[in-house]
Order: structure tokens, then C-alpha cells, then sequence
């Protein structure tokens, strides 16, 4: 989505229809700001490592999308896709198909956005259970990676680091609406797990809740997913794929979430 102009930013983050210029999300976080202790270059992981267990499973069908109607299950809400014991948003927040993902988002963020909705923001494990679907894929989609099977293979384009810094002033907004390189939530048929996940490679990347011990106050949460120009140091954004190098109060213009619930009876 490019050349679009920004609208008038009231809170935390910005969220747009397709075609549109992107709107004011409502959450917001404590942690509110541009992390200004963040290393140079602070988009690239210097601590990004990848899962050693990549989990083993034939690709089922090359090239085919999952049925929308895939993973609906009883105990979740409609907008989710059932797991045995949780449920998972469909699309990346805000959970619409054909709408932009949420971006310029901190872990606080997505934990105030989801827990207004009565949700949370997914564990690690959680989200690596559903990228990996019940044959343990590497990527969502299959055992191999797929060129443009999902919005993982955009130029990377140089950042303004000092812009960013200065959030929520327009200068901010102005440089992450320059990046923005995301998808319509949906939009590649083929980027969807078994059960009917969508985007969970590539687009933007989602922050999840840590499910190893943070080595240190205020890392309680890593991104998962990678984003629309890959992955830091990694060649394939796979399901495995994390980067730990930031804490939650890291405010960075890929940056985006999905929710997660327990499942109901």
C-alpha cells in the first residue's frame, strides 16, 4: 500500500482499510513511547535465534489455500480458529479480512487492545503451535519455503531511526506510514496454516507473550512471524523464527500482534 497519506493520529499505533489511509488505533500502553535505549539499527535482531526443533510434516496440497471455514470450533468465537485447548485470531490484528494489520505497535499495546476485547495476546508457544498446525510444519503453509506464498519478500527500505524516536509527533507517523509495506489482512491465499491461520509469516510481526524466562525486567514479550521484507540474519521466515533483542516497550514500524483466548467448553 503505497502513497497513501496518514490520518490524523488520536492514540497508540494506526490500522487501515484497503485503499485507505490508515486510522487512529484506540489502545494504548504504558509503555508508550519510542524505546530510546534501543542499539543503532535497531530494527535488526542482534539477539534474533531461531527455534532448533523444526518440526517435521509433509506439505499437503503445494500452492493451496485453506478453506476460511478451517479450524472454526466450538468453544471459540467466530473470529477465532480452535486449538485443543486455545483459541487464535484468523488475521493479525484488528482481526478483519481485507483490512490493514495494526503497525507501530508496542507488546503493552496488543495486551490492552486484546484484553478490551476480553482476549490476550498469544504465548509463544501458542503461536508456534498454530503456525506449525497439527504436521508440525516449518512454515505455515508447508515443509518448503515459497516464494510470495506470503508477504515476506518486499524491498527493505533504509529507516529513520531518529524519526521514530519521535513518536507520537508527525514525524513519526509520517516515516512508518513511508515503510508500511503490509497486506491487507487475507490477501495471499496461500499464506494460511492447516487449521486456517492467516499471515502468520511475514506482513507484520507479531509480538507475542515469551514463553521461555526473559533474561532481564521488561522482556517478557519477542516478536514471531518475521515481516514484509523477512527476517533479521535468517534467509526463510519460518515458524520458528523469533526475535528477542527488544523489550516490550519497543515501539518499531513493522510491529504488529494477534490475540489469543482460552477455549471454552
Amino acid at each position: 500500500m503505497r502513497g497513501r497519506g496518514v490520518g490524523a493520529i488520536a492514540a497508540v499505533g494506526m490500522v487501515g482499510c484497503a485503499g485507505a489511509a490508515p486510522r487512529a488505533s484506540t489502545s494504548t500502553s504504558a509503555g508508550a513511547g519510542a524505546d530510546a535505549g534501543a542499539s543503532a539499527g535497531a530494527g535488526a535482531d542482534a539477539g534474533a535465534s531461531a527455534d532448533a526443533s523444526a518440526g517435521a510434516g509433509a506439505d499437503a496440497s503445494a500452492g493451496a489455500g485453506a478453506d476460511a471455514s478451517v479450524g472454526a470450533g466450538v468453544g471459540c468465537p467466530d473470529d477465532m480458529v480452535a486449538m485443543a485447548a486455545f483459541c487464535i485470531d484468523r488475521y493479525e490484528a484488528p482481526n478483519e479480512r481485507g483490512v490493514l494489520p495494526l503497525s507501530l505497535q508496542t507488546a503493552g499495546d496488543g495486551e490492552a487492545w486484546c484484553g478490551a476485547r476480553g482476549k490476550r495476546l498469544c504465548t509463544e508457544d501458542e503461536w508456534v503451535r498454530a503456525c506449525r498446525g497439527p504436521s508440525g510444519r516449518r512454515f505455515p503453509y508447508g515443509e518448503v519455503h515459497r516464494v510470495s506464498a506470503c508477504n515476506d519478500d518486499r524491498p527493505w527500505i533504509t529507516v529513520s531511526w531518529g524519526a521514530l524516536a519521535q513518536w507520537p509527533r508527525p514525524a513519526a507517523i509520517a516515516e512508518a506510514e513511508r515503510l508500511f509495506q503490509a497486506d491487507p489482512s487475507g490477501a495471499r491465499a496461500q499464506c494460511v496454516s492447516e487449521e486456517g491461520v492467516y499471515d502468520l509469516t511475514g506482513n507484520v510481526a507479531e509480538w507475542v507473550r515469551r514463553s521461555d524466562p526473559p533474561p532481564g525486567p521488561g522482556y517478557d514479550h519477542v516478536l514471531k512471524g518475521c515481516y514484509w521484507a523477512g527476517c533479521y540474519h535468517e534467509a526463510e521466515p519460518d515458524c520458528a523464527f523469533r526475535n528477542s533483542a527488544h523489550p516490550g516497550t519497543f515501539r518499531t514500524y513493522e510491529a504488529g500482534f494477534r490475540c489469543c483466548t482460552e477455549r471454552g467448553t
